[in-house]
């Protein structure tokens, strides 16, 4: 078995490398970045060749491909890909809104993967962790509306962006200021900024847009009501969502603990009970890196209908909002030998 990993050097590449051992142990990989490179990752040394190699007539053909690159970079390598023979996880935006391409959160829709689909688009790192937590309960209660605030780590605007956060951030805290006046108002560190590249006329970010569409589209609900709003937060990896959720009827908040806590209903969802949110942080989603971890059950006091709960999710975004996900949907053509990697 072949496997291709475009963009093998960047945060979410590596991450897949690493998932992808565990999903198929001793399978040939062929990686590929911008540049021909090696990679040392986890005391191992991998020749990473340039992406432009895969417009050559010799590119080498093969069995299962992800991508993780920008739109244009994925809008460009992707066609070449399916080419060549490789079914392909597209992590971009590129493909998300294409009704010809699937849109699969593992373990939500992951029934749209099989042998006639050839390219699976990869949702976002937001929307991948909320609709794990939301089919469920939709499929109990039927979802009415959403609102979602998000409050996303550095790591997702990427390797560089990361790096930058992190050492400005040492530099900001080494002394002491404790109204973070040496801070950029403008940069992620020791901040809190908007989430609002591509802002429209609607005056939302296509990360909102992104967040809305896409819960749509994978929960197959057209006429959702849900509205979105995001912003940066100084924290390196894992995203953190709250949510205000209307159900078409009246909610038992024991009866969600218990859908939200069983694994064949919830998959790759952990439960943390009690309305404190105790456990409930980006941090503790780089320790359990697979799962959306998902608490802080309450009633939202202003509905007096008793439909509407107040839920949060965390993820990591490399991780599950991304790479994880990516290797489940490939366990759709390919069985992993890793069963918490399997859909």
């Amino acid at each position: 078995m072949r496997i291709g990993i475009l963009g093998a050097t960047g945060l979410v590449g590596r991450e897949t490398l690493e998932l992808v051992a565990r999903a198929w142990p001793g399978c040939e990989l062929e990686l590929y970045a911008s540049r021909d490179q090696q990679l040392d990752l986890n005391g191992k040394r991998y020749a990473v060749r340039a992406a432009a190699s895969l417009e050559d007539s010799k590119a080498p053909r093969g069995d299962l491909a992800f991508v993780a690159l920008d739109d244009e970079h994925s809008k460009r390598y992707v066609p070449h890909l399916l080419e060549l023979g490789y079914r392909v996880v597209d992590k971009s935006n590129t493909f998300r809104g294409d009704p010809k391409v699937p849109l699969v959160t593992a373990g939500v829709n992951s029934n749209r993967v099989d042998d006639s689909v050839r390219l699976v688009a990869n949702p976002n790192c937001t929307t991948i962790p909320l609709t794990l937590a939301l089919q469920p309960l939709h499929k109990e209660y039927g979802l009415e509306s959403l609102s979602v605030s998000t409050y996303q780590a550095v790591s997702g605007a990427g390797i560089a962006a990361l790096d930058g956060f992190l050492e400005a951030s040492q530099r900001g805290y080494a002394n002491p200021d404790r109204l973070g006046t040496s801070f950029d108002p403008k940069a992620y560190a020791g901040n809190t900024v908007p989430h609002n590249g591509g802002t429209d006329d609607s005056g939302f970010s296509s990360e909102e847009r992104k967040l809305v569409f896409e819960s749509k589209k994978i929960l197959e609900l057209p006429e959702l009501g849900i509205s979105a709003q995001c912003c940066r937060v100084a924290v390196a990896v894992g995203h953190y969502e709250n949510a205000w959720i209307t159900f078409e009827r009246r909610v038992d908040l024991d009866e969600i603990t218990a859908i939200l806590s069983d694994a064949e209903r919830a998959p790759f969802v952990r439960f943390l009970p009690g309305a404190a949110g105790e456990g409930l942080s980006s941090v503790a989603s780089v320790r359990d890196r697979d799962r959306a971890l998902v608490g802080r059950l309450r009633r939202d006091p202003r509905d007096a209908t008793q439909r509407t709960i107040c839920l949060t999710v965390v993820a990591d975004n490399l991780r599950l909002g991304a790479a994880t996900n990516a290797v489940r949907i490939g366990s759709r053509w390919f069985a992993s030998k890793d069963f918490e990697l399997q859909a």
